[in-house]
């Protein structure tokens, strides 16, 4: 049986596209780490296929990039979010994402004019909207698609801009403007840019499958999973079809 967005998140993402206050925090450093050491970039090789979270703590000590250290903890949320072993995940999660949107916000200021930090953010605050679910993740919708228009009215062909945006248009109900239509559209043209993105290939995959074209589907499902096979999302994918 096909698994598609539950209502509960749907009704919690529709409220979240009412004019509420964004409210975002104060922008703060990044870490810890010496402002005056230069950013270094991790040594993997697809910073999704990354799993081992040993690893993405100690990549994340390694002063990387601004946009690097962005990556790595969207990929440490997405995997805590699914992490259901420790009675902590949850926690340490949300306080990812956090850190996340903090690190992205001062990005915004520090880079002007470049699309990236504002594609980070909206990824966070969608992950921000799974994690705290309705009501309180409520403004984080809104604030999301301010963040993508912006990403996208930067560099309208920007792959991970697009991706994002087709997330928003994947979970969003089709009453306010959501569809699995739209939302390919989207990934179909981060593709262009980046045929071997796991996380597009993947996203990708699943608006086939939405749309009942399920050997494609899965064949997309199966390429991201083989291109980064320690990555436990593409995995489950492949076995339950859950949009996460």
């Amino acid at each position: 049986m096909r698994i598609y967005p539950s209502l509960f998140f749907s009704t919690a993402l529709l409220l979240s596209f009412s004019p509420l206050a964004a409210g975002a925090s104060a922008p703060v450093n990044p870490s810890s780490s010496n402002a005056t050491s230069a950013p270094v970039t991790p040594d993997i090789q697809n910073l999704d296929c990354r799993a081992d979270m040993a690893q993405i703590n100690q990549d994340l000590a390694s002063n990387p990039s601004w946009k690097d250290r962005l990556e790595l903890l969207i990929l440490k949320a997405r995997l805590l979010r699914d992490d259901r072993s420790s009675k902590s995940a949850r926690k340490e999660g949300l306080k990812t994402v956090d850190e996340g949107l903090r690190s992205a916000r001062k990005a915004e200021v520090e880079n002007p004019g470049q699309s990236w930090p504002w594609t980070m953010e909206g990824m966070l605050d969608l992950l921000k909207t799974q994690y705290l679910h309705f009501p309180k993740g409520m403004r984080y919708g809104k604030m999301a698609s301010r963040a993508n228009s912006q990403a996208l009215a930067l560099s309208p062909d920007d792959p991970e801009a697009n991706l994002s945006r087709g997330l928003e248009d994947y979970y969003k109900p089709w009453f306010v403007g959501g569809s699995y239509v739209k939302a390919q559209k989207r990934f179909r043209k981060a593709l262009e840019k980046q045929p071997k993105n796991p996380r597009i290939l993947s996203w990708n995959g699943l608006a086939d499958l939405a749309l009942d074209r399920d050997n494609r589907g899965f064949q997309e499902l199966k390429e991201a999973a083989d291109i980064c096979p320690d990555n436990p999302i593409y995995k489950k994918r492949l076995l339950t079809r859950r949009p996460r």
